[in-house]
This record gives C-alpha cells, structure tokens and sequence, in this order.
C-alpha cells in the first residue's frame, strides 16, 4: 500500500505560509537567512516527503508520518530560537568588515588570501600553471584532483587545507567586481578568479563548491539592480535556478563515476542528491532501539576536524557520514568505504533524540537572527552583502549536515579580518 502523503503536504503548506507572511509587503525578504533555512528544510526534505518515492515504501505509515512531525518540530523550534532571540553572534564579523571597507583594502585582503590560497597548489605542482589549470578545466575520472585533502592525512594534507583562502577570496572578488570604486585592472584579476574559482567548483562535481562561488556572485549582481529589477529577479529568478539546480543536481549525481555531468539522464533521475528524509527515517528506525544516541559525537568530530593530523596523530575519525555508512553495511574490510550524509535533522536526532531535534533547532533559529540582524549593513556596504550570501550559502548546504568544512572559507576570511581590521 501506497504511503499516504497528506501530512508531508500540510507540511509543506505550512512552509510556504511562513515565508509568503515574512514576505507579504516586501518579496525581497525571501533573501533572509531566517527563510533561506525554511527553503533549506523545505528542499533537503519536504520535496522527498511529498514525492514519496519507492526508497520510502519500506517504512511503515506510521513511521513516515513520525518522520513528518519531526521536521514540523524543527521548524517550529527554529521559528521560535529566531523570533525569540536578539541574536548578535555575527557582530564582530561585520564590525571587522565595517573596518576594511575600502576599495584599497579590500584589494589588499583579496591579494593575500589567493597568495595564500594558491601556495599549495604551486607547491604540489611544482611551479606547473598548466598542470592547475588542467586539473580546472580537464574533466577527471570520478571527479579526482591532485589537489585533493586526504581523509586521513598528514602535513601534506593541512598543507593543502591552505585552499579555503581561495574560498574566503571569493566574496572579496564579488565585491571588487560589482564596486564602481574598484579600479579596472582589479575587476579584471577578480573577474578571472571568480571564473577559475566557478570552473573549478563545476568540474570538482561537489555542489557545496558550487553554491559557495555562485551565492556571492549571484549577490555581486543583485547588488547592482534596482529595487524593481531585484524583485523581479526574486520573483522569475529564484525558481528558474531552483529548477536549474535540481536539474543539475541530477546529472553530477548520474555522471559522477565517470566525472561528468551527464544531462541527458538528468531529468529521468529518481535520485538528486537532495533526499535527506530518507536518511532520518532510516536513523529514527535504528536509534536507539539498535544502535546508541551519539550524545554530541559526531559535532564534536566535525568541531576538531581542522586540528591537522600531522599534530594529532590519534584524532578521531568516526564523523557522521562514515558512521552511518557503517550503518548500512556500506563497508570494506570493516571499514566504511563511502559517506553518507545522515541530514541535518537525521543528526540532531541521533545525536540527542527528539530534544535534539528541538534544542539545536533553535540554536539554529537564534544563529540565523544574528545572520540577519547585520542585514541593514550590508544593504549598505557591498563587500557586507557578498560575505552575507556566502552565509546564506552555508546556511543552505547545512541542510545536508553540519560540516565543519562549508565553515572553512569563513573561518580563513575571519582571520584576515582579525589581522586587517586592526
């Protein structure tokens, strides 16, 4: 019997009426990180609920139905962290922002995070420009790199994590872009970094690296509209991408044993790589009843996951992904051969069960108000609304699970930011 569905699109009337009455006088509020993340779980996992695919008919209608409600929860959980919290958390990133906002520093910052970025590449290829370029713009067998961190790795592996000042440049070069004030040869040399940066997302078949590049681009080129041009591109450019992301989605998910985006299958694709209900049906089934709570294991993995190797030699391994890859039986030699995103609510839950679920859904809700409390800044500061959309961008891609990694970028922008705003 056919799984009923009438919860999973109650759920979804829900979450669109939350974000119609956000945006009710002004369309524009749909770009708030307090509506980006209700799109977030209204894509990870209300899209795959109301699809229902045949991936879900083994679980039981009451089980299913259990699942809905634990999205419910986090949405409501999320709405009242964020309208019941003054938030703040984000506001000396912005204050060290307000610092360097000028077109002669942030050229300067831009400057040293891709000497920094682009050491480890030259290092590994020994002085070879070609050698980087190819590894862009050459497709490559099941989407491998040279450039690549092991999972497991020593000195030459944080050597190479170097790379996320590539990733703190890009909304820098967004900003440098879009700013009249930015001489022309800066636009140029941004222009081709974000080119190289967007390529290199692209032929990598990782979507978080696309959607990191694309938000602050996207952002770069809003900020220049006027205010009926970005409603309109709000209105017909939101849902064309949406469309266009899905699609693509589906062929990196189907090309990706090859390294390919294989676009002819893309629209006949049962799997996009956006079905998390899957995976919290799948971990409510289990925990605890056959396997324990985790009781915070995996965020604190992710937490210490920049602390090189090479220093802590017996750091722990067990992040999320390989756990529930070992769940399944995904393994080799008993070791877990793939990773397996157990979804953003799939983790609060195995983490802590439905207090989890609760708890850190608010956290979230209080978090995304700090995000937006800087809004009215960066409506007036280019370089403040390119580094919003890159939040935007982790905020979205969090849907998937919390990794430390879509922080990286962030992180090594904040630390210039240390060093310049003084």
């Amino acid at each position: 019997m056919a799984l009923s569905t009438l919860y999973s699109f109650a759920l979804l009337l829900v979450c669109t009426g939350v974000i119609v009455h956000d945006c009710r006088w002004d369309i524009r509020q749909l770009v708030s990180a307090r509506n980006v993340f209700v799109l977030t779980l209204m894509a990870w996992y209300v899209l795959e609920a109301c699809l229902a695919p045949k991936e879900l008919q083994i679980f039981s209608q009451q089980h299913f139905d259990l699942g809905v409600s634990y999205v419910f929860l986090s949405v409501g959980a999320f709405l009242v962290g964020y309208h019941n919290t003054q938030g703040g958390a984000f506001d000396p990133l912005f204050r060290r922002l307000a610092r360097i906002d000028n077109p002669t520093t942030i050229w300067t910052v831009f400057l040293i995070a891709c000497a920094i970025g682009f050491l480890p590449l030259m290092v590994i290829a020994k002085g070879n420009v070609l050698l980087i370029l190819e590894d862009v713009f050459v497709e490559k067998n099941r989407w491998s790199s040279i450039f690549q961190r092991g999972r497991y790795g020593g000195v030459k592996d944080a050597f190479l994590e170097l790379q996320m000042f590539l990733r703190a440049a890009v909304p820098l070069a967004a900003a440098i872009l879009a700013d009249r004030r930015q001489r022309s040869e800066a636009k140029f040399v941004a222009g081709a970094f974000l080119i190289f940066m967007f390529a290199r997302a692209f032929n990598s078949g990782t979507r978080s690296q696309v959607v990191e590049v694309f938000l602050p681009l996207a952002a770069a080129a809003y900020w220049r509209m006027s205010a009926q041009l970005k409603r309109q591109a709000i209105v017909f450019g939101l849902p064309a991408i949406a469309v266009l992301g899905l699609v693509w989605s589906a062929a990196t998910v189907l090309g990706r044993n090859e390294g390919k985006v294989d676009w002819e299958k893309a629209t006949d694709a049962e799997y996009v790589g956006f079905e998390m209900f899957r995976e919290l049906l799948f971990i409510t089934n289990a925990v605890p009843e056959k396997h324990p709570y985790k009781y915070g294991r995996t965020y604190y993995v992710q937490a210490i996951n920049p602390i090189p190797r090479a220093i802590w030699k017996s750091k722990p391994t067990d992040d999320a992904g390989l756990e529930l890859a070992r769940l399944k039986g995904a393994t080799t030699g008993g070791e877990a051969n793939l990773t397996i995103s157990p979804g953003l609510i799939g983790e609060m839950y195995w983490n802590f069960g439905v207090f989890g679920i609760a708890a850190l859904s608010a956290l979230l809700g209080y978090l995304a108000k700090s995000w937006d409390r800087v809004r009215p800044y960066s409506a007036r500061s280019i370089l403040a609304f390119t580094v919003f959309a890159a939040g935007l961008a982790i905020i979205f891609l969090s849907g998937r699970s919390i990794n430390m990694a879509t922080l990286y970028g962030m992180l090594a922008l904040y630390g210039l930011l240390v060093l310049f705003s003084k």
